[in-house]
């Protein structure tokens, strides 16, 4: 019998999430002989390799892959991801992360879009749950960053998936030689989704509850700016109408305090405008998803995303390394 889909998960010192992930993959409603769960131990150093042998124990459509070679120039998750996709059995390969939770509905809501023969990537969405200021400014950040780039994928313009929540078709992945034949990139789901799309593939984001993932916020200042640096890297890889776009949203307090010296009312309502139809959009958002305690959190949202522009770039010039998952990258 057919496979539809493969889910590939890479798992490198999981082991405060791996369960999490697997039970709720395990409670998809799916026929088990249609899917398959490919999750592959990098190296960890924890018990994330024996947690998941013992939780795959009596599933056979889930297997345990260990990976201690490299393929191609890929290291870290890219390696991961392409040695399982060796195994994979799935017209369509579905990716998840390690401490992601994927709702249960998840594999016929990722596939439908891929009834267009043409369509080849697909993202889907992802909410933070947190419990702190800090962490759920992160998932306001998540959602309307998401809620941003579906505009644009509607409007006919790429602009990234992202590698949590993604599926790619099989013949897609295997027309771009797959991720072995990639250049290593630490932002390989923004890697993958140019070379797909560059084959002339249709791309394509769900952004709804019915294939609405969870993560986890990150937990310290520190590893939010290995995150936002690992960002800054796919983010300065984009069309330079991007880049101006990002450059508009960094400059656009110190022009609002430029301009309140000299015309005051100008740039009250510069800004009204500006926080006006932001908090619109993200009204629009907490209601889709149900999502009402991140409320008070959106006029903080302003000073934190102009602020995280700020920080980002900063941190991304300064000569420091990613430490991502143990690994240090360059």
């Amino acid at each position: 019998m057919s496979i539809d889909a493969s889910i590939l998960i890479a798992a490198r010192n999981e082991e405060t999430t791996i369960l999490h992930c697997l039970q709720a993959v395990e409670r998809l409603r799916y026929p088990p002989d249609r899917f398959e769960v490919l999750i592959g131990n990098d190296q960890s150093e924890d018990q994330t390799g024996a947690l998941v042998t013992n939780f795959i124990r009596d599933k056979p459509h889930f297997r345990l892959v260990s990976i201690t070679e490299r393929v191609g120039q890929q290291a870290g998750k890219a390696n991961v991801l392409a040695q399982l996709a060796h195994h994979a059995r799935g017209a369509v390969l579905l990716f998840t992360d390690a401490d992601c939770e994927v709702p249960p509905d998840w594999i016929q809501g990722m596939l439908r879009p891929f009834r267009d023969e043409k369509t080849g990537i697909l993202t889907g969405c992802t909410q933070i749950l947190g419990r702190n200021g800090f962490e759920k400014l992160q998932a306001v950040d998540w959602f309307y960053g998401q809620y941003l780039i579906k505009q644009l994928t509607d409007l006919g313009i790429p602009v990234t998936a992202m590698g949590n929540n993604m599926a790619v078709r099989r013949t897609a992945y295997d027309a771009v030689g797959g991720y072995e034949s990639l250049p290593f990139s630490i932002v390989e789901d923004y890697q993958l989704f140019t070379e797909v799309v560059g084959q002339r593939f249709f791309f394509a984001q769900r952004f709804d509850r019915e294939v609405l993932a969870t993560t986890r916020p990150l937990p310290t200042v520190q590893s939010w700016l290995h995150q936002r640096k690992r960002w800054m890297m796919g983010a300065l890889q984009l069309p330079a109408y991007f880049i101006v776009l990002f450059c508009l949203q960094l400059l656009f307090y110190p022009f609002l305090l430029f301009l309140a010296f000299w015309l005051p009312g100008t740039a009250l309502i510069l800004w009204g405008v500006k926080f006006g139809v932001q908090s619109a959009q993200l009204l629009w958002i907490l209601n889709r998803f149900r999502r009402w305690d991140l409320l008070p959190y959106l006029i903080g949202y302003e000073f934190y995303l102009h602020i995280g522009y700020f920080v980002s770039l900063v941190y991304y010039l300064l000569p420091t390394q990613v430490v991502w998952k143990g690994r240090t990258y360059s």
